[in-house]
C-alpha cells in the first residue's frame, strides 16, 4: 500500500493535487493537510505514509522546518518539495534540507507523476530545467583560483554581479569574466549549477 501525504495551506490547490495524485496507478491513498502541524499530529497519531509532498511557504511551521523535523524523527519518509520558486536561494535551502526531490508548481501532471515515482523508488528528482544540479559532484581537487572561489561563494549567496564587484572592489566586467571562466572549468552552465557545486564542495 502506497500512502502519500500532501501539505499546502492553499485549500483549492490542495484539493486539486489530492485528486490528481489519487489518479496515479501506483498510489493507493492520498491524505491532504493544510499545515505542517496537522501532518505531524497525524503521524504521531499512527498514520503511516511513504512520502510527503510539501509546499515551502506556509504560516507558522514552514516547509523547511517540516522537512528538518521529518528528517530527524521519521527519516524513512521520502520528501518531495513543491514550490513556485526556483531561485538559487531556494534551491540551496532545499539541497541542504536533504529533501528527495524538487517539483516546480508550474509543472504539469506528468512531471509530478515522474517526480513522485522517482522519489518513491529512492531516487532524487530535479526538474529538467534544473537537472544540472543532480549531476554536480563532490570533487577532491578544485582547479579554481582564490578569486574564483570567492566569486562562486558569493554567487551561491545570491549576490548580484554588481554586489560582488562592490564587495571585491573589482569591475562588473571582471566579475563576469571570472564567472565565465568558472563555468568553463567546472563544465557548469547555470547559476543553479554553481550554487549546487558550492554547497557540495563546501565553498559557501
Amino acid at each position: 500500500m502506497c500512502a502519500i501525504a500532501i501539505v499546502d495551506d492553499h485549500h483549492i490547490l490542495l484539493d486539486g493535487l489530492k485528486w490528481v495524485i489519487s489518479q496515479y496507478h501506483f498510489i493507493d491513498t492520498v491524505s491532504a493537510f493544510s499545515s505542517a502541524e496537522q501532518l505531524i499530529e497525524a503521524i504521531e497519531g499512527g498514520e503511516l505514509f511513504e512520502a510527503v509532498v510539501t509546499d515551502l511557504q506556509m504560516p507558522a511551521m514552514n516547509g523547511h522546518d517540516l522537512i528538518s523535523h521529518l528528517n530527524r524523527y521519521y527519516p524513512q519518509l521520502k520528501i518531495l518539495v513543491m514550490t513556485m520558486f526556483d531561485s538559487p536561494f531556494v534551491i540551496r535551502k532545499v539541497m541542504q534540507s536533504n529533501a528527495n526531490g524538487f517539483f516546480i508548481k508550474q509543472g504539469d501532471q506528468s512531471t509530478l507523476e515522474e517526480a513522485l515515482k522517482a522519489v518513491l523508488n529512492g531516487d532524487s528528482y530535479w526538474p529538467k530545467e534544473l537537472a544540472e544540479i543532480a549531476q554536480v559532484q563532490t570533487v577532491t581537487h578544485i582547479d579554481l583560483t582564490k578569486r574564483e572561489s570567492e566569486i562562486i561563494s558569493l554567487i551561491a549567496q545570491e549576490l548580484s554581479t554588481k554586489m560582488i564587484a562592490q564587495q571585491l572592489f573589482i569591475s562588473e566586467d571582471t566579475v563576469l569574466t571570472h564567472r565565465k571562466n568558472i563555468m568553463s572549468k567546472l563544465n557548469i552552465h547555470s547559476s543553479a549549477g554553481l550554487v549546487a557545486f558550492a554547497i557540495k564542495n563546501n565553498l559557501m
